[in-house]
């Protein structure tokens, strides 16, 4: 990855960590689900509404490192409007890239979210950035 490409991934992962979009509680959920990495104390509790199996929208908490509060603000843009079905391939597909040698993230077609392929240099804080996408498949196993 070029010295270019590396800062405005950075860049991407300050913004959201800093300025965390739906970082609140959401009164009326259908369905949350609390995770916590124990290995370095992150700790998220995703909020979803949905309607028709479609996600109209979500939040979070979370008491969390810089790279698992972007990584959760970035999740509840991708998945606000989105069919629940498709989330899910989404974070799967997104933890298989971050796990998985050989698989790329650059396939996910969200810019945003590719400034996650970061943290596959760090095998440690690989969970930091899985950790919201595994609590958006816990919430959603609850309304399946």
């Amino acid at each position: 990855m070029n010295s270019e490409l590396k800062a405005l991934y950075r860049d991407t992962l300050l913004k959201h960590s800093r300025e965390p979009k739906n970082k609140r509680v959401l009164k009326d959920a259908d369905a949350y689900f609390e995770l916590k990495n124990p290995l370095c104390g992150d700790l998220i509790t995703l909020y979803l509404k949905v309607s028709q199996r479609m996600v109209s929208e979500a939040t979070f908490e979370a008491q969390c490192c810089s790279i698992c509060m972007a990584s959760a603000s970035m999740l509840t843009e991708q998945i606000t409007q989105s069919d629940i079905e498709g989330g899910i391939d989404f974070a799967d597909s997104l933890i298989e890239s971050l796990l998985q040698p050989g698989f790329s993230i650059a396939t996910l077609e969200n810019e945003d979210i590719q400034s996650l392929a970061g943290v596959k240099s760090f095998p440690s804080r690989i969970r930091c950035a899985t950790l919201p996408w595994e609590a958006f498949k816990g919430a959603v196993s609850r309304l399946i």
